[in-house]
């Protein structure tokens, strides 16, 4: 409600009812997300460390909805885990993207989600495409590839995917999410290959749901200004070894100095 011709109105944060179905929650989540409006200023308004514990971000979501300032592509990602943390069929996981156009590389970050064996995304970008996607994709593959015509259509090349695991529903736990369980370089996978490794993906986030250690993760003494703690070990499916995190054999990009910081994720097309 505006209160003087002065004052700009401040999106409600979505609330529902039990019975409303979970497609529609995710309609209404990302109805929300595009109010907020993409952060064309250039300035960060919020820091967003990818090493925080799952609580300190949901903290930061928090005060994202009191503030209502406009948002990039990972603080959407943040919101987006947060106003879907009741929603516990929904699995959630972040699929990054860095593409190539006109001599320059691009990074952008979206919200994966999996309801019911289908596949779908929450975000926000400058391009209406690279956001939202309703969880009407049969496999994660056809989800990537839907995003990969996507970036074809604004004449980016797709280079590279990261794909993390599934983000726990406790708002208090404190693990780490975990952004880059998989690594995927098309310039090194075959289409076929690529295709597989993405689909191994979504058969690990599976398997470490069925084996209890996915979502939802027990609740642990909340602590004032709690440090990030250490990463556990790693699932021996994937991570026995940082080789096995990088299937396509990527080493550590030795042009360092031209990636942006973590929270500087944008899509300029």
């Amino acid at each position: 409600m505006l209160c003087s011709p002065f004052q700009i109105p401040i999106p409600s944060v979505p609330a529902f009812q039990p019975s409303t179905p979970i497609p529609e929650r995710l309609e209404a989540v990302q109805r929300y997300i595009r109010e907020l409006q993409y952060n064309h200023t250039g300035t960060q308004f919020f820091e967003i460390k990818k090493s925080r514990p799952l609580t300190g971000l949901m903290d930061l979501a928090k005060e994202m909805t009191k503030e209502a300032l406009p948002i990039k592509c990972l603080e959407a990602v943040i919101l987006g885990i947060y106003l879907t943390n009741n929603m516990t069929t929904l699995d959630r996981f972040p699929i990054s993207f860095k593409t190539h156009f006109s001599g320059n590389y691009f990074r952008h970050i979206v919200l994966g989600v999996n309801f019911g064996g289908r596949y779908g995304a929450l975000g926000i970008s400058r391009r209406e495409e690279l956001m939202y996607k309703a969880p009407i994709f049969r496999t994660l593959s056809e989800l990537i590839f839907d995003f990969e015509e996507a970036y074809r259509r604004c004449w980016h090349t797709l280079k590279k995917v990261k794909l993390g695991h599934c983000v726990s529903h406790d708002p208090h736990s404190v693990e780490q999410i975990e952004w880059k369980h998989s690594i995927l370089d098309l310039d090194k996978l075959s289409r076929e290959d690529f295709r597989k490794e993405l689909e191994r993906h979504a058969r690990d986030m599976r398997l470490k749901i069925g084996k209890g250690t996915g979502p939802p993760s027990p609740t642990k003494d909340r602590k004032k200004d709690v440090s990030s703690p250490q990463r556990g070990q790693a699932s021996p499916h994937r991570r026995n070894s940082r080789g096995d995190r990088r299937p396509s054999g990527e080493k550590k990009p030795a042009d360092s100095k031209a990636m942006p910081d973590l929270n500087g994720y944008q899509i300029r097309v």
